[in-house]
């Protein structure tokens, strides 16, 4: 096997491995579920454009990310709401509220799992691809 070939073959394997990671290894109907129940048990996705965690959480969603109400907290971003952070009291992102819950303890912050942004929301926990 030419040498371009290896690097083909070995560059084509990586991008199916790191796709295969970005979503846990969860089939995206799943994700989509988990997402759109998350919204409509009122849960709210807080976060800003700079955010290494919101990025995250983000990218672990994928195509899903259009199911959850997204607020961004930062003044400079796109369709900000930073009024509205200020008002909860979020300060640490990403932060996941159930239910406008102000009890920051039952808040998630940072990159939650699947199964706990399930749990917290009261959403079925979604399945692993066999």
């Amino acid at each position: 096997m030419a040498v371009s070939n290896k690097l083909f073959l070995f560059f084509a394997t990586m991008l199916v491995v790191v796709a295969g990671c970005s979503s846990g290894g969860y089939p995206q109907p799943e994700i989509d579920k988990l997402a759109q129940c998350i919204t409509e048990k009122g849960g709210v996705f807080y976060g800003t454009f700079w955010c290494p965690k919101c990025a995250q959480v983000k990218k672990n969603f994928g195509g899903a990310l259009k199911y959850l109400t997204y607020v961004e907290c930062d003044a400079r971003g796109e369709n900000e709401q930073s009024e509205l952070c200020i008002k909860k009291g979020i300060d640490k992102y990403a932060t996941f509220v159930f239910n406008d819950d102000p009890n920051k303890d039952n808040w998630l912050v940072g990159v939650p799992t699947f199964e706990e942004l399930a749990t917290k929301a009261g959403c079925p926990v979604p399945q692993k691809q066999q």
